[in-house]
């Protein structure tokens, strides 16, 4: 019975001991199992229970260390002197990230650490930290490259830091109508919003492996796919735009439509004989790198050439263009002017209710910029005559064609019926009832300082292709509208208006120089189509100088408050920009010297 005991006492201590053979095999074994069902288990839960929860950690590290998008090209404007301006650049913002599992020192020190830089509540980031499971969370998003420089400079094992590509404007609101800006589009992508952004998305994106793509690849499990996607940068914008000019002319805009409480409010500067737009401004603006801190979604429309206004006054240089064109009226040609008019049952009466009653020459009419003298030239060649002239001639419903996005077209439905009637062309004669972009008359009005040949206005100057080629956006001419005789004759008229004795434009004279133009108070239509408000849009249209037109600028101000005509507003509005371009290019005068 001893020895049985014993036996058994012995095998019992062999089995705790592992001395058997057998029982090591079978322990062995157990382990095995109870691991690989543990493992199993886990693998479960990563690859099937959580699987979208890892999988996105997982690509989002994957994508953010890839770096295979073109790079948009830039924008850019070139100074007299040749020095290039950036208008719209690449810049990179870093967002950071932590692998809690892999952080080698303690928790609470790296989460001070971070909280620190990242000015971030120390307990939302210690939370992060203490997932030691967790291969990925992400910390702070927008993290400036100097902060990102002083977290690697300490830096410890488990920082994930993520480089994203933005957009940033370096002159804020500088030129923003016609630089627009970008956004993300529905696939996530950067994508133009407004101006050149937008109307040239597809040359400034480039072309090259869309977000989508990336991502599926990195889901297949090999990158190998990556070597057959052909990338190519976006391509660069030099543009038309002087900057020295955009700034004074976006200045000066701004302090005159505050000056009188005005609306808004239009500068826009071209080179008559290329179409070349040297400054184009807008007020209110916006900064694009703030663009969605605005309230007001209308600020971000280019009004230049996206809005259509009632020109007033200023539009009677083409009534006059019309009537010499067609030979029944010539510079010394003289009517009767009453004061007022009536036309279809209505009554036509000039501005101020002026009333010379006597006979008024071609000179003073534009000079008082009396109304009735425009109804007498529109009536002297009739509804036809004026309708082809405006219409087809000058093509003043057409759009301008200029490269910037969502231009629309100037409306003249009163000229056709059941609306065509005589008091509608009457109107007309004077600006009322039709309405025109500001980007759309200053064409037109350009040729009047180009001989009668009207250019197509373009904002973009060279495109630069990824592969150094450079194509360059020569002047293109659209038609002669007016012909060099009538042409002839008007610029002494249209000079009378600043350098005549009774001459609404009179504040538009810069020593030295002749300047030819016409001034336009336009009232503006009620908001419920009823007739006209009490309010009013100046403008000046005008060029310099006339022995060699250099220059064609167009101002307006809508609605200024306090005042009542153009003269006060937009003409020495004119007169500021005008006078800057001329001493900023230095040209020569070339007024006589008794007028100096």
């Amino acid at each position: 019975m001893k020895k049985i005991q014993s036996k058994f006492t012995k095998s019992f201590k062999n089995i705790l001991l592992l001395r058997s053979f057998p029982v090591r095999i079978y322990v062995v074994a157990g382990l095995f199992f109870v691991v690989i069902n543990l493992l199993t288990v886990r693998f479960y839960r990563f690859q099937v229970a959580n699987y979208d929860y890892w999988k996105n950690k997982a690509l989002a590290q994957q994508f953010y260390s890839l770096n295979l998008g073109p790079e948009r090209g830039e924008i850019l404007a070139r100074d007299k002197d040749g020095n290039l301006h950036h208008l719209a650049v690449n810049k990179h913002i870093y967002n950071l990230a932590v692998s809690p599992k892999d952080i080698e020192i303690d928790p609470e020190q790296a989460a001070d650490f971070l909280a620190g830089q990242l000015n971030l509540p120390y307990e939302e980031v210690l939370k992060k930290l203490q997932k030691k499971d967790d291969p990925y969370e992400l910390i702070a998003k927008n993290i400036s490259e100097e902060t990102i420089a002083a977290i690697q400079e300490r830096g410890f094992k488990g920082l994930i830091i993520e480089d994203e590509k933005s957009r940033y404007y370096p002159l804020g609101d500088f030129a923003s109508h016609i630089i627009g800006f970008v956004g993300f589009d529905d696939k996530n992508e950067i994508a133009g919003r407004y101006g050149l952004e937008l109307g040239f998305n597809e040359k400034l994106s480039g072309s090259g492996p869309s977000a989508e793509e990336i991502s599926q690849t990195i889901q297949k499990g090999s990158f190998l796919g990556l070597n057959n996607i052909y990338i190519k940068n976006g391509d660069d914008l030099v543009l038309t735009i002087e900057p020295i000019i955009q700034k004074e002319t976006e200045r000066l805009l701004k302090e005159e439509v505050e000056k009188w409480s005005a609306k808004s409010g239009n500068a826009i500067v071209v080179d008559p004989k290329t179409g070349e737009i040297i400054a184009l401004a807008n007020y209110p603006s916006f900064d694009p790198n703030y663009y969605p801190q605005e309230k007001d979604l209308s600020v971000f429309l280019n009004s230049a050439v996206s809005l259509r206004y009632e020109p007033g006054s200023v539009f009677k240089p083409f009534t006059l263009a019309a009537g010499l064109s067609s030979g029944k009226i010539t510079p010394e040609t003289t009517y009767f002017d009453g004061g007022e008019i009536k036309i279809d049952g209505r009554i036509i009466r000039n501005a101020g209710n002026s009333a010379p009653n006597k006979y008024v020459s071609m000179a003073l009419f534009l000079q008082r910029s009396y109304n009735l003298g425009a109804v007498f030239i529109q009536t002297a060649i009739g509804n036809t005559f004026f309708r082809d002239f405006i219409i087809n001639r000058l093509g003043f419903e057409g759009k301008t064609g200029i490269d910037l996005p969502q231009e629309i077209n100037s409306s003249f439905s009163n000229f056709y019926p059941p609306e065509g009637r005589s008091i509608n062309f009457a109107t007309a004669s004077f600006g009322q009832g039709v309405a025109v972009t500001p980007i759309k008359f200053i064409q037109e009005f350009a040729a009047f300082a180009n001989n009668g040949l009207m250019m197509k206005p373009f904002v973009v100057k060279e495109i630069k292709k990824d592969n150094g080629k450079i194509i360059v956006t020569e002047p293109t001419p659209i038609r002669q509208t007016i012909s060099p005789g009538v042409i002839a004759q008007a610029i002494p008229l249209l000079e009378s208006v600043i350098s005549g004795e009774h001459g609404s434009g009179k504040l538009a004279q810069i020593k030295g120089y002749r300047i030819a133009g016409k001034t336009g108070t336009g009232e503006i239509p009620r908001e419920d189509g009823r007739g006209y408000s009490d309010q009013v849009n100046h403008s000046f249209a005008g060029f310099g100088p006339v022995s060699e037109p250099r220059f064609v600028i167009l101002t307006r101000i809508e609605d200024p408050k306090g005042v009542r005509y153009a003269e006060a507003t937009a003409v020495p509005l004119f007169r500021k920009i005008m006078k800057f371009v001329l001493d900023y290019y230095a040209i020569p005068p070339d007024a006589p010297e008794e007028l100096n």
